[in-house]
Order: structure tokens, then sequence, then C-alpha cells
């Protein structure tokens, strides 16, 4: 597993884990019905503010890689290219 493969699952874990402890925090806490159901829709807005920032981060990432990737195959091609050319 690389580096980036860990750095991303412990974020994904980061932001899970804080999400379940927010909502068992709000579960336990003696609040109003009301006013629970108020602070757990706010939590889940975070939630999903956390996790499109979190999509956004990989998918930049995946493209910045395929980018690199691509050229690199590139390279190799015109590398073999030349070889061939030159024998």
């Amino acid at each position: 597993m690389s580096s980036d493969d860990r750095a991303s699952s412990f974020l994904l874990g980061v932001i899970v884990g804080s999400f379940l402890g927010g909502m068992t925090a709000l579960l336990l806490a003696p609040t109003s019905g009301k006013k629970l159901r108020r602070r757990i829709s706010d939590k889940a807005e975070d939630f999903y503010e956390d996790a499109q920032e979190y999509y956004e981060s990989g998918k930049e990432k995946a493209d910045e890689i395929y980018r690199e990737g691509k050229k690199k195959v590139s390279d190799i091609v015109e590398d073999a290219k030349r070889i061939v050319k030159s024998q």
C-alpha cells in the first residue's frame, strides 16, 4: 500500500469517525427532540461537505496521476520509436 493510499484511508477514517462520534454525542446528550433533529441535520450537512472536499481532493489527485502516467507512456513510446529508427 503506497503512502498516498494510507493517507487517503486515514483521512476517510477521520471523516467517518468524527461523524460517528458527533452523532453519538448528540444522541446521548439530554436535549429536546426538535433541537436534537436540528443538530443531527447540521452534523449531516457538515459530514456531506467534508465528504465533498474528500471527493474533490481524490479526483484532483487521480487526474494528476493520470496525466503523469499518460506523459510517461508517451515518452516511452517516443523513445521506442527512436530506438527502432536508429537500427
